[in-house]
């Protein structure tokens, strides 16, 4: 009876070496899991750093656009006020 024992015995200490040898996988596996759930979550808040950085400077570039606008507007206004008193003189295009 001790032969079938020590086979049993046997048995059990290579079952136990080969889910020794899982858990230590599923170990590795899971760091190498935690590592590039880190890297991406590093990478998520790099990008959304730089996604603000370039919503600051495109809100930069709109107020800069509109500043632009609104004084070529005026000076429009001035260029078309001009031409209007030109053209309503007497001697002028519609005076003649």
């Amino acid at each position: 009876m001790s032969d079938g024992l020590e086979e049993r015995v046997a048995a059990i200490e290579e079952r136990l070496r080969m889910e020794s040898g899982l858990r230590a996988s599923g170990d590795r596996d899971l760091g190498d899991m935690a590592q590039t759930v880190r890297a991406q979550h590093h990478l998520i808040q790099a990008l959304s750093i730089t996604q603000s950085q370039h919503t600051e400077l495109l809100h930069a570039q709109g107020d800069a656009i509109e500043a632009l606008r609104r004084e070529h507007t005026a000076k429009l206004d001035q260029i078309i006020t001009m031409l209007t008193s030109l053209i309503d003189q007497p001697g002028g295009p519609a005076g003649q």
